[in-house]
């Protein structure tokens, strides 16, 4: 079995490690190479239902931020496809997300350095180069960027009962459950929660009886997508709240929680017109509730089906709902792949239970002075609100590939900021006593 050498080696293809791949395949500087176990290019499919938006702009797409003459931005797949008049006369200022895994597909299946059906058994690290093997080919590589994505969480208590009456939001579109006369009970107030419940109120997957849509949130709260809020995900904040005392950034993380986990304003509207005319216009009888501020405390299931109980957020009373289905969105959490059971006993990890990234996404550990292991999506507790978010992927991209090649291949100064967030005399300060020091 021959083993291939290369400069910089990605285990997944998601949307992050292809926004690398895409940046770096215009390069020679480096030589790269994408693994993935699927078959073929998959995100997120079971949550790519037909009125799902973006919350995004398509500009933000793989490469246009930092180089949008690279032949894999979205309005190149646009013309490609044939379709960019069309799409200029549809008005779009937002795509679906559907349209937009179209894309994010054909430019995975479209590149050189992504290969498919690549199951990672193990990587292991001599000293000197990571030995990557799959089931039918060995690499080695001088670095590594792991992009594996995160795994559905469900809580504790509802995994007894996963089953085909109660599953996570992320298998729904892959399920397709006939819900015709099922009481539906949706856990979760974000926005797969949101589109959840406009398509079982659409009849997407038959005519539901009654659905509960159940949030621990105070309300069913929009995004925070203001233009000073957009502000966030720029390069200059994630560069200078890469710098705060670890305590801070988490309570900055937590007041931000709506700039990227709350509900577009369009889903919302359209959502609360569709409650008006049915409650207000047709004056249907009662079969749907919204209810906030409840946290579900605990299930059970018998033959008739499946007890919720909620505690209320403010008055603490105790309540109880009837489910035959009961879907999971609640989320998703962070791990490190099986893949990297060796090379994690060598790495620390943080009180989330994931390494610590340097401000070039690189992970703190004893080989990093040679041999690098970069981490995408796992670095919200160090750099911010931005990082698990589409926005600056293209930034975060080109700035690993300047690290890892040791050469400026990406102009990636920031522009001149618009808000002045007074982080950088943080990094003056460090500056001064380092050199007093010296």
């Amino acid at each position: 079995m021959n083993t291939q050498k290369l400069d910089l080696l990605g285990v997944g293809i998601g949307p992050f490690n292809l926004s690398i791949a895409a940046l770096a395949s215009t390069k020679s500087a480096l030589s790269t190479l994408f693994l993935e176990r699927k078959k073929e290019f998959a995100w997120h499919p079971g949550l790519l239902l037909n009125d799902a938006k973006m919350q995004t702009s398509y500009l933000k797409d793989l490469v246009t931020g930092i180089d949008p003459t690279n032949p894999y931005s979205f309005l190149n797949y646009l013309v490609e496809q044939h379709k960019l008049y069309p799409f200029i006369a549809s008005g779009q200022s937002v795509i679906s997300r559907l349209e937009f895994s179209h894309y994010l597909s054909w430019a995975a299946h479209s590149l050189a350095n992504t290969r498919f059906d690549q199951n990672v058994q193990s990587i292991e690290f001599d000293g000197d180069l990571f030995s990557i093997e799959t089931d039918n080919q060995c690499y080695q590589s001088k670095h590594l960027v792991v992009g594996t994505g995160m795994q559905p969480q469900v809580p504790a208590f509802c995994e007894p009962h996963i089953s085909n009456s109660c599953f996570h939001a992320s298998e729904l579109a892959l399920r397709k459950p006939n819900l015709s006369g099922k009481r539906v009970a949706i856990i979760g107030g974000g926005q797969t929660g949101a589109d959840v419940f406009q398509h079982l109120f659409d009849n997407t997957f038959g005519e539901v009886k009654e659905i509960n849509w159940i949030s621990r949130r105070s309300n069913i709260e929009a995004l925070d997508e203001s233009c000073f809020t957009d502000q966030y995900f720029m390069p200059d904040y994630v560069d200078g709240f890469y710098q705060l005392a670890q305590q801070t950034k988490n309570s900055e993380v937590s007041r931000q929680k709506l700039t990227s986990d709350g509900i577009t304003n369009d889903c919302l509207q359209g959502i609360y017109q569709r409650l008006y005319h049915d409650r207000f216009v047709l004056n249907k009888p009662s079969w749907w509730s919204i209810q906030p501020n409840r946290t579900l405390m605990s299930m059970a299931h018998s033959e008739l089906g499946y007890k919720l109980h909620l505690e209320h957020g403010l008055t603490h009373d105790n309540t109880q709902i009837n489910a035959d289905v009961v879907i999971l969105c609640t989320g998703y959490s962070r791990a490190l792949p099986a893949c990297l059971s060796e090379l994690a006993k060598q790495i620390p990890l943080n009180p989330q239970g994931l390494p610590e990234l340097c401000p070039d996404f690189s992970v703190k550990w004893p080989g990093a002075s040679r041999n690098h292991i970069y981490m995408v999506n796992a670095g919200i507790h160090s750099h911010g609100i931005a990082e698990p978010q589409l926005s600056l992927a293209t930034w975060r991209a080109a700035k690993i590939l300047n690290h890892a090649s040791g050469q400026n291949l990406y102009d990636i100064e920031p522009a001149e900021a618009v808000v002045d967030w007074g982080l950088n005399a943080i990094e003056q300060t460090e500056q001064r006593l380092a050199a007093l020091g010296s």
